[in-house]
């Protein structure tokens, strides 16, 4: 009798332990990504194959289980580089597995843009008048600019958007294209479904954090490459400043100068021999650390590669210049 009871005990207390532990994951689960516990993540294994990799359409696959010089990643979480001409991948670790985006985000925000232009519905001269009192100070974003009535080109908008990675230029884009922020996600979502990117989910135009706001480093690699394949992109990221004049809400002409987020973009970090950067964008938030996407070529090869989650910019870039040496 006394051995069955102490045996009955002994299993109540290693299911107390083991609801313990599981406790303490959440809880530091919950206190690095907020709200991330409410959320339902499905990955739609299907999509990738059960192969590791392969070429289809042109297109680089990634298979779930691809951690190829995966020894590199002892501080960036999620990275990927795939050589797009000939589908072999350098380097992929947890390029499936869901994470916030930052301002890469402003890909598909411009992808849209880019849609509407090619279209003939706006033009880059449109001049677009501010209607909103926009407030992102919440965020650690500075104050806006541009106030109620003040008057701005889609193609400055752009400009900033891409160059100076403008939050706010986010906002008053998707409100001029889809009349709302919500109308333009749903446009943004479509989009990404369309290309492939179906573990991804955007919430905002800009990218900062929000617990439904989600991509993958293989989503974001699909949403470069089709930025890249917009002329009007490609031209925007070979600026390293940009200056434009705009009017304000009390009807005067102002002047701005933006700068390039990019280190890469200043030269004050030199790419690896014989590579050239085409389309980028960098990204920083709280959750997703510091990212950068790249589209690059080098002689007759394209690359793309995408990395996040680092704790510095030093990080980041040494991080990107050792992947970029895998490449002989």
């Amino acid at each position: 009798m006394l051995k069955n009871i102490l045996k009955y005990i002994g299993t109540i207390v290693m299911i107390c332990c083991v609801l313990f532990l599981l406790s303490l994951i959440k809880n530091n689960l919950n206190d690095e990504y907020k709200g991330v516990l409410d959320l339902s993540f499905a990955i739609n294994d299907s999509a990738y194959g059960e192969t590791n990799v392969y070429n289809s359409m042109g297109q680089t696959f990634v298979g779930m289980e691809d951690s190829s010089n995966s020894y590199l990643f002892e501080d960036t979480s999620y990275a990927l580089l795939v050589d797009e001409t000939t589908g072999e991948i350098y380097a992929s670790y947890n390029a499936h597995r869901r994470m916030y985006p930052a301002s890469m985000t402003k890909l598909m925000t411009a992808i849209i843009v880019c849609e509407r232009l090619e279209s003939g519905q706006i033009s880059e001269d449109d001049i677009v008048t501010v209607l909103k009192y926009y407030d992102l100070t919440y965020d650690g974003v500075g104050l806006n600019n541009l106030t109620v009535g003040s008057q701005i080109s889609v193609k400055d908008l752009m400009y900033g958007l891409l160059i100076e990675s403008n939050n706010y230029y986010a906002l008053i884009l998707a409100d001029y294209i889809a009349g709302s922020q919500e109308a333009f996600c749903t446009l943004m979502n479509d989009k990404a479904y369309e290309l492939g990117a179906t573990n991804t989910h955007f919430t905002n135009p800009h990218g900062l954090d929000e617990p439904e706001h989600y991509s993958t480093a293989y989503d974001m690699y699909l949403i470069l490459k089709e930025a890249d394949s917009y002329d009007y992109i490609r031209q925007i990221d070979t600026y390293s400043t940009y200056s434009y004049t705009y009017i304000d809400g009390f009807n005067n002409y102002m002047y701005d100068d933006v700068s390039a987020t990019s280190l890469f973009a200043h030269g004050y970090v030199t790419l690896p021999a014989n590579f050239s950067i085409r389309t980028w964008k960098t990204g920083t938030t709280s959750g997703a650390g510091n990212c950068l996407a790249l589209c690059l070529t080098k002689g007759d090869h394209t690359y793309y590669l995408v990395t996040s989650d680092a704790d510095s910019r030093s990080e980041l870039y040494d991080a990107v210049i050792e992947l970029l040496c895998l490449v002989e």
